[in-house]
């Protein structure tokens, strides 16, 4: 039968597990007796003396932190591969290894069986009835149903779970989506763009607007500078509150690793198979029980490369490779969704490809969540490391540096919405299915995330912990990635102003008129700020030509504060983000600064564009692209394990 290996009888002895997931049939010299103590836990017993003595295994029974199965702690720290031991389990009971063969029943459920673990397939001959892909707790029941009679090995076959979440996503990939995706009320996804009221008002304003331009040009110009100069005042005044406040420092009391809870770690790559390694590696470091964690790499179908790159690599259970079902839209937030709703932890943190997050960062988060109960998301710092590859990483460093080691702690300080990063957001699972998980329309799924948590009451704090990061260096891979950004703050700010009163009530008239800053106020500051800037010149230069009316000498005293104003809030917390984070800030980086801010103003008037033309499509960002090998701050590279035998 294809896909289905059949086993030795009840009773033959299986070979040893190694961590390449092969048997090696040689047993160890002065290993002990074959048979396990009493001890043993009844999954465990079974390989005891292959290769594996039962002195070995009873340590990692004794060293498992409290509350995780010794079996998934052996094959979370790889020191059992999950195919080889349920492919043991299966001849020590005398049934099939299901490899995919026959398929599900038609009528099978998808989502109840991926949690059940259970399946019934297609009637054949000769074949087994359902197949089972028990988890550590159920192994031993298992075992102990089939040793009595109450279940015979004919009737079914077993998987491990991770093939068999893996073949439910391949046959039954429209409920997976189903259930995963789809989660956020119509009002509050990007999928449908502009609502019928919203079109309205704009088509008023436009209207309101020509005719005040036939009536008085020069009123008109008045009316729609002094809108922009009072949107840059908000955002200025915003910044420079957030950039003071910037909030304390707070280390907790560390969490053991029994105390420590589970924790879903998630990576959506998409042609990332130039910095998988690295970001293995990466994850390897953590100083976290590696027991309690749940990695998903999600990938998409299509990408083949990546999904053999990281297959070659051999993982241990503890990560879990989702390969997307191919559909709409092919968005980060969309892959996303599709491991949240497999998600085994209590705590969950999304990272990118190109990611190397500090060792401790998951247990700080943790023992931050621990602490402080009313706290449900956690940002912690994006660091770049490539600061020398070109003048654009360099002002991209200082710009993140600002961004979150000053404005998103003091946001987080006066109890405001933060916009959150693409990366290194860490949340309590609960709170990020209440609130919908990612709208997988919205192409910067972070920013409308950060909006729609405090939205709902959920509140966002600042993580005093690094994640290294490659910044793009090259003007066509930083253009494509701000034009993106840029295109979906504009979503962003079309979603939560659909219902206005609604917006206010959710979150209060100052909480409300703050989100709208932060995300209406960029938005429009990155479009206009050139103009502004021109126009602060021509006063300056027109000044001198002849004598001015009063009230053009006090409008332009206003302008040229508001100037000054602007260059503080924009120079300053870079010089200080420079100074602390040890980068250097030169006469140069400030001379570059007026150029990087009008490339900033290109990509977002191309994101208008974009926005009409192809509103959901995600303009992928290249990593591995840096010319140096840079370790990350921090980043253990991790030994090679042991092979049981050594």
């Amino acid at each position: 039968m294809a896909g289905v290996s059949e086993g030795p009888k009840t009773g033959s002895a299986p070979a040893r597990v190694s961590m390449a997931g092969s048997f090696d049939r040689r047993q160890v010299r002065g290993e002990g007796p074959a048979e396990p103590p009493p001890a043993l836990p009844l999954e465990l017993g079974f390989i005891a003396g292959q290769g594996l003595s039962p002195q070995s295994l009873m340590s990692a029974v004794k060293a498992a932190p409290l509350g995780v199965r010794p079996l998934d702690a052996l094959l979370n720290e790889g020191i059992l591969h999950e195919d080889a031991y349920y492919g043991a389990l299966a001849r020590h009971l005398g049934c099939d290894y299901y490899r995919g063969d026959p398929p599900f029943a038609a009528g099978f459920d998808a989502v109840r069986g991926l949690r059940c673990g259970v399946a019934p397939l297609e009637e054949r001959s000769r074949s087994a009835r359902a197949v089972i892909a028990p988890s550590a707790r159920s192994v031993s029941r298992l075992i102990e149903m089939t040793s009595s009679g109450r279940l015979h090995p004919a009737s079914f076959a077993v998987t491990s779970p991770q093939r068999f979440a893996s073949l439910v996503r391949m046959q039954r990939g429209e409920a997976i989506l189903a259930e995963a995706l789809g989660r956020l009320p119509p009002s509050l996804t990007a999928r449908t763009g502009m609502s019928l009221a919203q079109i309205a008002a704009a088509g008023l304003l436009a209207a309101a607007a020509l005719a005040l331009g036939i009536a008085n040009v020069r009123l008109l110009a008045a009316s729609l500078a002094a809108g922009c100069w009072l949107t840059f005042l908000a955002s200025i005044v915003l910044r420079s509150m957030a950039a003071v406040a910037n909030g304390a420092t707070v280390r907790p009391l560390l969490l053991s690793d029994d105390e420590l809870p589970i924790y879903t770690v998630v990576a959506a790559l998409y042609r990332e198979s130039e910095v998988i390694a690295d970001l293995i590696k990466a994850f390897d470091a953590f100083d976290y029980p590696k027991s309690k964690l749940d990695i998903k790499l999600v990938v998409e179908r299509r990408d083949r490369e990546t999904l053999s790159r990281i297959l070659a690599l051999r993982l241990p259970a503890r990560y879990e490779v989702i390969v997307a079902p191919p559909g709409e839209p092919s968005t980060k937030p969309r892959a996303l969704n599709i491991a949240l709703a497999s998600a085994r932890g209590d705590c969950l943190a999304v990272y990118d490809a190109e990611d190397a997050p500090a060792p401790g960062q998951l247990r700080r988060a943790a023992s931050r969540f621990a602490h402080e109960r009313d706290v449900d998301c956690l940002q912690a710092r994006l660091a770049v490391r490539n600061t020398k590859d070109s003048w654009l990483s360099a002002l991209f460093a200082i710009e993140y540096a600002v961004l979150f080691d000053l404005i998103n702690p003091g946001l987080s300080a006066l109890d405001l919405p933060v916009a959150l990063g693409g990366t290194s957001n860490h949340f309590r699972v609960d709170s990020l299915i209440a609130v919908g998980g990612w709208d997988e329309w919205n192409v910067a799924e972070d920013a409308d995330l950060g909006v729609r948590l405090a939205r709902y009451g959920y509140k966002v704090g600042s993580l005093q912990s690094d994640t290294s990061e490659e910044a793009p260096h090259e003007l066509g891979n930083w253009f494509g990635q701000r034009v993106r950004w840029q295109k979906g703050w504009i979503q962003t700010f079309i979603v939560h102003s659909r219902k206005p009163v609604a917006f206010v009530s959710d979150l209060g008239a100052r909480r409300a008129a703050a989100a709208a800053i932060l995300i209406f106020g960029s938005v429009m500051s990155a479009l206009f700020w050139p103009a502004f800037a021109l126009d602060t010149l021509w006063r300056a230069v027109s000044a001198r030509s002849g004598e001015l009316s009063a009230a053009r000498e006090a409008t332009d005293v206003f302008v040229y504060i508001l100037a000054l104003a602007g260059i503080w809030a924009i120079v300053i917390p870079a010089m200080v983000a420079a100074r602390q984070r040890r980068f250097a800030f030169s006469m140069k980086s400030l001379a570059l600064l007026p150029v990087y801010y009008v490339l900033v103003s290109a990509a977002a008037w191309t994101a208008i564009v974009d926005l009409v033309l192809r509103p959901h499509y995600w303009a992928k960002t290249a990593h591995g692209r840096s010319p140096r090998a840079v370790v990350a701050p921090g980043l253990r590279r991790p030994a090679a394990p042991a092979s049981p035998a050594e």
